[in-house]
């Protein structure tokens, strides 16, 4: 998975930095967590190129983005030089260096090639480094489907592509201990995104 993100993302960044401006409910949802997680540390794990963090650090959150591929990090870090990026596992996520724990985590489609077996145990992991009251928020594609990819924004890749069903997440968050979970489902943005339903789960770790 790390060397398809890194033969991908010049053309990922090329086609998705901007994508935020079309996403009326992304930006709202994500100027939420940032004023919800009160001036402390959020981390944007599968941060791509980095404009979810930086819609983020617009709202006033102080954010780190985190990706698996080193190639994304170095474009996240050009595109949005005053942010901080790190290459990092989001299912290994350490806690921030300054505090116990995160204020929020978001993970915008970063679950996209997590098995419906593995995303308990990631929801889970995250919810476990979160300080009592930080949020937890992520997108996720909706649907029963794999999909293979063996090109992805004009690179070779070896890539699955996961839609989850909606109602096995929320459960997922559930058991994780997250609390005041809402969830949100839409339909894709014609001419804007892949046609895959969406679903977005904000939810809290109790104090």
């Amino acid at each position: 998975m790390r060397a398809g993100y890194d033969a991908a993302a010049a053309g990922y960044a090329q086609e998705l930095a901007g994508e935020l401006a079309h996403k009326p409910f992304d930006r709202w949802l994500l100027d939420r967590v940032a004023v919800e997680a009160d001036g402390g540390p959020v981390a944007d794990v599968g941060t791509g190129p980095g404009h979810v963090a930086a819609r983020l650090a617009e709202s006033g959150a102080s954010v780190v983005g985190v990706d698996l591929s080193p190639a994304m990090v170095d474009k996240a870090r050009s595109l949005f030089p005053d942010l901080e990026f790190e290459a990092g596992d989001l299912t290994n996520l350490l806690r921030p260096r300054a505090a116990s724990g995160w204020s929020a985590i978001t993970a915008w489609y970063a679950f996209v090639h997590m098995a419906a077996s593995e995303l308990p145990a990631v929801i889970a992991g995250l919810a476990r480094v979160l300080v009592p009251g930080g949020r937890l928020a992520f997108a996720l594609h909706v649907g029963d489907e794999v999909r293979h990819l063996d090109e992805f924004f004009g690179a070779p890749v070896d890539l699955d592509f996961v839609q989850h069903n909606a109602s096995e997440v929320v459960e997922a968050v559930t058991a994780a201990g997250l609390v005041d979970v809402e969830w949100y489902l839409r339909s894709p943005l014609r001419d804007v995104e892949t046609p895959t339903d969406r679903l977005y789960v904000l939810a809290r770790k109790p104090l």
